[in-house]
């Protein structure tokens, strides 16, 4: 008898122990099951009861509009010296992080750069579940450049959603962080996304890059419990033989004309849209920018490009968000280049006397815009910044009056903005754009480029103020109703600057370049500002690391770094460990092959991964990272023909240049063109190995 209990205890404690088990897999964040919610439980009416109080991160950007405003105002800029750090989170990323979190009752949802997905308990930084999608990274080029960074997810109704660099857009459980479904979104022999996927009632949208490689760009929407695909809106027209799939398509070709040189103008794509997607509610629409149309410059002359405003590429377009049929479109490129549009907010302000519905965006052009939401009108468009190639912006029409003569350089000439948000504070009226512009010497009067967080007054058209940064390239902005405003820099530090004046309140130097976009939440009565660090983004593929980080803020590691009031835990300043350069081969080369070889690098596209001019990452990384090729060890030196010309490391995305390559179209490199590039990483990797090893100046 007494065994028979002893069983029924045994029996009764291991039920008990599987039902915790259970219980730990379905609820991984007990707050959540204490509020009656399911873990990502993410609804319109969740979402629009949160938009004034602000407990949760439920979506890109907080809230439908995309504002990256938090109304929390516990930390202000009163009492922010008394911020400090809770909690931080080393995330394996060999890339760094340029993902913006999403936060659903105490659940942090965060990316590395290969898209693996991770689960946080947002109270004390304890890793829940991770999802690892597994890209392939040997399809394509375009393929391998995409896998290098991710966005970030979106989570709706008990799921969460992350887009892949090899073109699928996964569905995974909440609770569990087990896949549901999976859909297939591009080519990804031609393209991948990095963008984080966005919520359109149903709906969950996604895009790809693409542009600069001839690719034709769509947006797709997917139904959110099924993964089937609802609706795609293609952005520039296809083939004419084989008929448009809509009658907008159908208007879009007229504005497409070839040229003699180059008449099948429709191979040239282009018109991606990786980035910027907001819904507007109010209205039904999905609000979506486009890049520019597609370029095969280095292979093709620029003046062979088709003419005409090559709808629908470097337009903010929208559409039905149930159907995805046409709705207005609004172009921001000019006749004789063509622009990037980023991210668009949806707001209601006050022009002229006249509460406006209006979608506010700004460019790599250097101009922000506000349009009309519902009839895509332009209301206002001013420069923040340096502007080289438009005086103004005519309104009747939306056309750019163009500078005549000298220069009509866009983008990184002047003032410009890449994909990182901007944020919209209602209480101080200003939106907070992370931009880069043209700063002078005062001596010899040439300019470089740094980074400028402005705050543009949409009433006034003007810019309140604005703060110079070291670097170019930095993190998206977080507002927040205690007059502050977050945000990132390639240098390391992560700032709080008072929202109305400017004046910097608050500064960390994490150790690590900062590239992603900060949140804020609040759980059980504690607001937390978060910010993932860590050198990252495809940016840092393709521009120098000069213009992104320091030379030690690029070594720094990723990190998910959690701050409230009262925080304590020391920072844990990260060690700066310089890898040292192994010695390079000698140098057989003559100065001629040498410079053909530097050509030639740019010419096949090696910069685009690599960096230009071999300005890169300082360490030689192959765990999913690209390495820099000055400290390649002896033995990639003896492989390089088998690495470069054959492909031997295809599947780590290294292609093989000896044959043939699309998206980029790249023509084979012959034997003494492989030779010639060789020469040039050499000759680089000198330079650099001679620096670090020369003596330093003693100080006096």
């Amino acid at each position: 008898m007494k065994g028979m209990k002893h069983l029924q205890v045994t029996l009764i404690m291991a039920a008990a122990t599987i039902l915790v088990l259970f219980i730990g897999t379905r609820l991984p964040n007990r707050s959540a099951a204490a509020k009656g919610f399911e873990p990502g439980s993410v609804s319109v009416a969740r979402v629009l009861a949160d938009e004034n109080l602000g407990t949760n991160w439920f979506l890109y950007g907080r809230d439908f509009g995309e504002t990256h405003f938090s109304p929390l105002k516990q930390v202000t800029d009163k009492n922010i010296q008394k911020l400090g750090l809770a909690w931080y989170l080393d995330i394996d990323s060999p890339m760094g992080m340029s993902s913006e979190p999403v936060e659903v009752d105490g659940v942090i949802y965060v990316t590395n750069s290969l898209a693996v997905v991770y689960a946080v308990d947002a109270a004390t930084g304890k890793v829940l579940w991770k999802f690892d999608p597994h890209e392939q990274r040997g399809v394509s080029t375009q393929n391998s450049y995409a896998v290098r960074a991710n966005r970030g997810v979106a989570v709706w109704e008990g799921k969460v959603y992350v887009a892949t660099g090899d073109c699928r857009l996964f569905a995974i459980d909440a609770a569990s962080g087990k896949q549901v479904w999976a859909s297939q979104t591009c080519d990804p022999v031609q393209t991948g996304s990095t963008g984080e996927p966005h919520i359109a009632g149903g709906n969950v949208l996604i895009g790809y890059n693409g542009s600069d490689d001839m690719i034709r760009g769509s947006l797709v929407a997917f139904n959110a419990q099924t993964g089937k695909e609802s609706w795609r809106f293609w952005t520039v027209p296809g083939d004419p033989a084989k008929g448009f799939e809509t009658k907008a398509l159908e208007m879009a070709a007229k504005t497409w004309v070839g040229k003699k040189a180059f008449p099948e103008w429709w191979r040239f794509g282009g018109g991606d849209v990786w980035a910027a997607i907001t819904w507007d509610r109010k209205d039904n629409l999905v609000i979506f920018g486009t890049a520019g149309a597609g370029s095969v410059e280095g292979t093709t002359p620029r003046n062979d490009a088709p003419d005409g405003a090559k709808l629908f590429s470097g337009c903010v377009i929208a559409v039905n968000a149930d159907t995805g049929k046409y709705v207005w479109h609004f172009q921001t490129s000019g006749a004789h280049f063509q622009t990037e549009n980023f991210h668009i907010i949806i707001t209601d302000l006050m022009l002229n006397g006249e509460k406006r519905h209006v979608a506010i965006t700004a460019p790599r052009n250097g101009f922000i815009y506000v349009i009309d939401a519902a009839t895509g009108h332009l209301l206002e468009a001013k420069p923040y910044g340096t502007v080289h190639w438009a005086t103004s912006i005519d309104l009747q029409t939306g056309r750019p009056v163009e500078v005549t003569g000298g220069t009509r350089t866009e983008g990184r000439g002047g003032a410009g903005k890449t994909w990182w948000p901007m944020s919209y504070d209602p209480i101080t009226g200003l939106v907070y754009i992370p931009a880069y512009d043209a700063r002078p010497h005062p001596e010899s009067g040439q300019s470089a480029m740094e980074g400028k967080l402005a705050a543009w007054d949409p009433i006034s058209q003007s810019v309140r103020w604005f703060v110079p940064q070291q670097i170019e390239t930095n993190s998206g902005v977080l507002s927040t109703a205690g007059n502050l405003v977050f945000q990132g820099q390639g240098t390391g530090e992560f700032d709080a600057y008072a929202a109305d004046t400017g004046q910097k309140v608050w500064s960390i130097q994490t150790g690590s370049a900062i590239d992603s976009v900060p949140v804020s939440f609040s759980i059980n009565g504690q607001q937390y500002v978060v910010v993932p660090v860590g050198w990252g983004s495809d940016s840092r593929l393709f521009l120098p690391a000069s213009a992104m980080a320091t030379p030690q803020s690029e070594r720094g590691p990723s990190r998910l770094l959690a701050f409230k009031i009262g925080g304590a835990l020391p920072f844990p300043t990260p060690p700066d460990t310089i890898q040292p350069i192994p010695e390079p081969p000698k140098q057989t080369a003559s100065e001629a092959v040498i410079k053909q070889g530097e050509g030639l690098y740019e010419l096949h596209m090696c910069g685009g991964c690599h960096s230009p001019g071999l300005d890169g990452s300082g360490a030689w990384t192959v765990n999913g990272a690209v390495p820099d090729l000055r400290y390649a060890p002896p033995e990639v030196h003896d492989q390089w023909d088998a690495i470069v010309f054959a492909g031997s490391h295809k599947a780590e995305g290294m292609m093989a240049f000896g044959v043939d390559q699309h998206f980029p179209d790249l023509t084979a490199l012959t034997v003494e063109q492989l030779h010639a590039i060789h020469a040039y990483v050499i000759q680089q990797s000198w330079k650099a190995y001679e620096e670090q090893h020369r003596p330093k100046a003693s100080a006096k």
